[in-house]
């Protein structure tokens, strides 16, 4: 994998940990407003967001890391942790805690996305026979 490679992917992961999160607090709401079936979507979002942010914790270590903030490793690493730490409150109903690190949650993954969004992308690659060619059309 390149550099451009891992970015786009850090794209995808941090798009769809940003959409999780936002039906997360509308799951949450519902729950809260007596839906009790959705409580059972809102355990899937959330398990899929803890498998989504793994995969993300790899992808921050693959190439173009340098380019990268380094406070984006930290962040890579922690995020698995506090989904998994979130899964445990919600399980065992501490709601007082489960629910505004949930709200910080959502907004940091809005944050990650739109990082992840306004960072262009590493230039590609190109072969070395192609950009000779190209060299030569200019200068002809």
């Amino acid at each position: 994998m390149n550099a451009r490679t891992v970015h786009m992917a850090l794209r995808g992961t941090s798009a769809a940990l940003a959409v999780l999160a936002a039906a997360q607090v509308l799951l949450a709401g519902s729950f809260l407003s007596g839906h009790y079936a959705v409580l059972r979507w809102h355990m899937i979002a959330g398990f899929s967001m803890v498998v989504l942010a793994l995969l993300q914790a790899v992808l921050v270590f693959l190439p173009g890391r340098r380019e990268r903030p380094p406070s984006l490793a930290r962040e890579g690493v922690i995020l698995p942790v506090v989904l998994a730490a979130q899964g445990v409150l919600g399980v065992f109903r501490i709601l007082e805690l489960h629910v505004p690190i949930g709200v910080l949650m959502a907004v940091g993954a809005a944050h990650g996305a739109v990082w992840a969004w306004r960072t262009p992308l590493p230039a590609a690659k190109r072969k070395a026979g192609t950009q000779a060619a190209e060299t030569q059309a200019v200068a002809a």
